[in-house]
């Protein structure tokens, strides 16, 4: 099993086993819906009260009523006034509506499914949200759903379970929708009449509207009985929460968007008076939005919206005026059941609006009555106070039908209401379930995988001479090591299932169906793996001496990293992450200042005193002038530079209504700064690309040129979208799609171009190349009878040329990513880029050991390979939050995963997306490896850093994989579990996603090497031979 150390790959193939572990805490952590399956049916209706009869269906009747529901998207509760809806706002002021506070579960979630949407005006015209199936199914199903669901917005699966649609469906009610067409899947087959709202018209805030507007004359012009043509009426509006997902909350647009509502409102109260039925409308949104725009978060702006009821007839709103009562999502279920007179769905666990309620007093408590059986019969525990109220609510009402005594009615309301306010937190809480046998063997996983991570990375990091394979470990027989493997393998697969059995978890992961056979076998393979692994290590892991060498500056990164993961034990921790890491940085930052000064002090007295060891070692006065006289004042530019980056983007949760320089470069009177971060952020960007190419073969320039035409496709992509001005009018009118689209065929022929000059198709076509050449193999010597060599052996270059590729690669590679970056970044944004680089670069450099270490002539190689892991590491986390990204769903920026895209393509969008969002610990990591590449004299001293730094970066993200894992298992009844908890864990998730493609891209690198050289060697050999 020794094998398994020495291989180069092991430490990624550790964090993809981490990448399993984790979806199998996700698996059990976000709970899963259980649905009863339980169908209603009007014949449920209780017809006996504790043996007092009463006819259900004649009580349980709210009359002829055509009722429309009108979902603003992101609307918020202050929106709903007459400053911004005086309509409305009217309708409120003189009782002839009601107001609720609706409050809406977080996360509020936006996904996105965007066709064109680069046809918008404006640099961000991608968005068109279209799927809040948490928020939609609260209110059509009466139930809350879970956290995963998340998962499933892209896709929005049809609503397994009752429904209000199903039961208005099986009553013959005639359903109609205008509007977002998330509503047609997610309740395939219940409309009589449809019109979803699609992405062909998504072109600016107003279509997207004016398509569910266009509708509503023919719909609310009543049928010549003067009844209106529908039973239940969808209209669901996309504007608003376009314009708060762009500018925000605050944006000039967002008032006449308001208005426009507010217009539609009285459209459809108008029409309600001249109907003979009783018309209500419901108006209310799904969620909130943020002041600086989007939601996901828990914030009051984000969870807390209005539900306004109209009602025609001569309404008047039963409460005090002011804020109304509180009320939940799942509320809207049960009212519009009853006001359809179909039955209540038969998961729901929320009440009836208290406006809508009768006021006739026996049909008042009947339909208390039917709310509580419905919801007591849902598995709610007898032993409870709550369940003994409703019984004696029961027995009031009772008493009530049969001697008519209002005393007795007083009593059973009060009762009622009582018991059904807990029945539905009793119930929103427990129709979800963890999967305990899942996130306990996740977690004793991603131990597993942590430590056995360690071990791997302890090993890499001793002497070479340490990792040589003894005599008898060359003796072992195979045979042995596959009989030991069994044994533990049978060990591990008896204990998965002795824990399955004694635990009698109802996981499915014990169900043992062949799916899950699959992971219960693998599970098992994983921990044997982890097991022989750590063992080797253990035994193997002899001599350390190299962290000796480690400094203060070491120590501090050590410390801070693994500091970092445990302060998430504080709620406080995670929504403010990024004070954590500013911390850090700034410290780390002041500590180099410091020692770098101290050096430069030291050196200069003790030249002035005239010391042996200045004398004596004149190459210290080039080091010293270096490191003090040129990095000092760069460094504090540097600092200078991290201290305007950090003031860019307001992030985190405490402090994120606070102006920031983005908000200002944002401002129309400040576009030509905004612009001029645009051009000098895109203009450094390809400085440095041109720069790296010094490391590719750049025969007749023809990487330089296609550099500058990618960053040249670049700026005709910001100018077709309005977020850069030219006097060159005609380059707006070009299809920005196409220009994306162009871009992307340079990058690609930039990478084919390097591996044909590499191959040698250039010399074999008869093209000369250049003597500057770094990919030509040096001929061997003439055999010899004194020189004599068989084919195995023969002294090419082959080592040398495979380096030269490989740095080739990396670069090509780093500066792809950097275009790609500045392509989807928001403009204000792509500053960040030549920032990271110019970070990487400085830091390396003050923390070379050779520079900064006052004990010179010692191996600092695997210091300088930790030292640097790490640092790298923090620069990614640090750039990462000054791009304005945090633990919040909200904070994702989805306009970046459809740059370029003219059609919805969900792996092309989630790709874009995580790369806009990682941008800074995929460019930081990308610069290390490339600086490894660069650094490296022989390709063997190459892989073994490469080995090195992979296990370092998988270590650390299994490290804070795992203990965060612990930290949500722990707090996963929190009062906070799903708004700050969960996200964090999400984000956790998608960051192992990533650096596991990292990683797997520089083990490509690598892999492509190897082929290309092949193939390579093989013209060569025969064009030589």
């Amino acid at each position: 099993m020794l094998t398994w150390l020495l291989h180069k790959w092991t430490g990624l193939w550790l964090l993809l086993i981490a990448l399993g572990g984790i979806s199998l805490f996700l698996y059990g952590f976000f709970p899963l819906k259980y649905h009863s399956g339980k169908l209603s049916h009007k014949d449920d209706l209780p017809n006996f009260i504790e043996g007092v009869s009463i006819d259900g269906h004649e009580v349980y009747n709210s009359g002829e009523n055509s009722v429309v529901l009108m979902v603003i998207d992101g609307l918020r509760y202050d929106f709903a006034t007459e400053e911004y809806m005086p309509y409305t706002g009217q309708l409120l002021k003189n009782k002839s509506a009601c107001i609720y506070v609706s409050v809406a579960e977080p996360p509020t979630v936006t996904m996105p499914r965007i066709k064109s949407p680069e046809r918008k005006k404006e640099k961000a015209q991608w968005r068109r949200t279209i799927n809040f199936w948490r928020d939609i199914f609260a209110m059509m199903t009466g139930s809350v759903s879970t956290f995963a669901d998340v998962a499933l917005n892209f896709g929005a699966p049809a609503v397994r379970g009752d429904s209000v649609l199903r039961v208005a469906h099986a009553k013959g009610c005639h359903s109609v929708l205008y509007g977002d067409d998330t509503w047609l899947r997610l309740f395939p087959g219940l409309w009589s009449e449809h019109d979803g709202t699609t992405s062909f018209f998504v072109t600016d805030y107003t279509e997207v509207d004016n398509n569910v507007t266009r509708h509503l004359d023919t719909i609310l012009t009543p049928k010549d009985n003067k009844k209106a043509k529908f039973d239940f009426l969808v209209l669901h509006y996309l504007g608003l929460d376009h314009i708060g997902h762009l500018e925000g909350a605050k944006s000039p647009k967002i008032k006449p968007k308001l208005i426009e509502m507010d217009d539609i409102v009285k459209k459809i109260y108008t029409a309600m008076q001249k109907w003979d039925n009783t018309g209500v409308l419901i108006i209310c949104g799904d969620h909130g939005m943020r002041d600086a725009g989007g939601h996901g978060g828990a914030s009051a702006a984000e969870v807390l919206v209005p539900l306004v009821v109209v009602k025609s007839g001569g309404f008047e709103c039963p409460h005090a005026s002011g804020p109304g009562p509180t009320v939940a999502q799942v509320d809207v279920a049960p009212t519009i059941a009853w006001l359809l007179n179909a039955p209540i769905p038969g998961d729901s666990t929320g009440n009836i609006l208290p406006a809508l309620m009768p006021a006739d007093i026996r049909q008042h408590l009947y339909l208390l009555h039917v709310i509580a059986a419905h919801n007591a019969k849902q598995g709610l525990p007898t032993d409870t106070e709550f369940f003994k109220q409703f019984k004696r609510a029961e027995s009031n009402f009772a008493r009530y039908l049969s001697t008519g005594q209002e005393s007795a009615a007083k009593i059973a309301k009060e009762f009622y209401q009582e018991s059904l306010q807990e029945m539905s937190k009793y119930l929103t809480a427990t129709t979800t379930d963890f999967d305990m046998f899942s996130l306990g063997l996740a977690t004793v996983l991603l131990y597993l995988v942590m430590v056995a991570l360690l071990f791997v990375t302890l090993y890499s990091l001793q002497p070479d001479n340490q990792r040589k394979i003894s005599v008898t470990d060359q003796h072992k027989t195979n045979l042995g090591s596959v009989v030991a493997f069994a044994i533990i393998f049978a060990i591990s697969g008896t204990v998965l299932t002795i824990g399955c059995f004694i635990t009698e978890t109802k996981s499915q992961f014990c169900s043992f169906n062949p799916l899950w056979s699959i992971a219960f076998t693998l599970t098992a393979f994983v921990v044997t793996v982890a097991y022989f692994i750590i063992k080797s290590g253990m035994e193997k892991t002899r001599d350390l001496s190299p962290l000796r060498e480690l400094n203060a500056i070491d120590y501090l990164l050590v410390i801070g990293t693994l500091f970092h993961t445990w302060s998430f034990f504080g709620t406080s921790f995670i929504e403010e992450e990024h004070m954590t890491w500013y911390f850090f940085w700034n410290t780390l930052m002041f500590f180099v200042l410091v020692r770098t000064i101290v050096v430069v002090v030291m050196y200069f007295s003790k030249r002035y005193w005239g010391a042996t060891e200045v004398q004596d070692k004149p190459e210290l006065q080039s080091r010293m002038s270096a490191v003090g006289i040129g990095i000092v004042p760069k460094w504090v530019l540097l600092i200078a530079l991290h201290r305007y980056l950090r003031t860019m983007n307001q992030t985190g949760d405490r402090w994120l209504f606070l102006p920031d320089t983005a908000d200002w470069l944002n401002a129309p009177e400040n576009s030509f700064y905004l612009q001029a971060h645009l051009v000098v952020g895109t203009l450094l960007t390809l400085a440095i690309c041109l720069w790296n190419v010094r490391y590719m073969n750049n025969y007749m320039k023809i990487h330089s040129v296609l550099t500058i035409l990618a960053t040249v496709c670049i700026l005709c992509y910001r100018i077709t979208t309005d977020a850069l001005t030219t006097p060159f009018d005609a380059i707006k009118t070009w299809d920005n799609i196409l220009i994306v689209d162009v871009f992307w065929w340079i990058l690609n022929a930039q990478t084919i171009f390097e591996i044909i000059t590499y191959i040698g198709a250039f010399k074999a076509c008869g093209y000369q190349l250049p003597s500057s050449n770094k990919f030509v193999y040096s001929k061997p010597k003439e055999k010899s009878e004194d020189y004599f060599y068989d084919d195995m052996e023969e002294p090419w270059n082959v080592d040398e040329v495979k380096l030269n590729l490989v740095r080739s690669l990396s670069h090509i590679m780093y500066n792809h990513m950097m275009l790609i970056i500045i392509l989807l970044m928001r403009p204000h944004n792509v500053i960040m880029v030549p920032s990271i680089y110019v970070t990487c670069a400085m830091t390396s450099k003050c923390l070379d050991h050779k520079l900064l270490d006052s004990r010179p002539g010692r191996n600092t190689e695997v210091a300088d390979t930790l030292g640097l892991a790490l640092v790298h590491i923090w620069i990614g986390a640090v750039f990462y939050f000054y791009q304005g990204n945090s633990n919040s769903l909200a904070s994702v920026d989805l306009g970046s995963g459809y740059v370029g895209l003219g059609a919805y393509s969900p792996l092309r969008v989630a790709a874009r997306m995580g790369l806009h969002a990682y941008a800074a610990p995929a460019l930081s990591g990308a610069a290390l490896f490339c600086a490894r590449a660069a650094q490296a004299d022989t390709l063997p001293r190459y892989l073994n850093s490469v080995w090195r730094v992979t296990n370092i970066m998988a270590l650390q993200r299994v490290y804070q994989l795992s203990t965060y894992c612990v930290i949500a298992f722990i707090f996963r009844h929190h009062l906070f579990v799903w708004s700050v908890f969960s996200p964090k864990l999400l984000y956790d998730f998608v960051a192992t996603v990533f650096a596991v493609q990292a990683l797997t891209t520089i083990a490509e690198i690598n892999i492509l090497t190897h082929i290309v050289s092949w193939i390579s060697r093989s013209i060569t050999y025969k064009r030589l031979s």
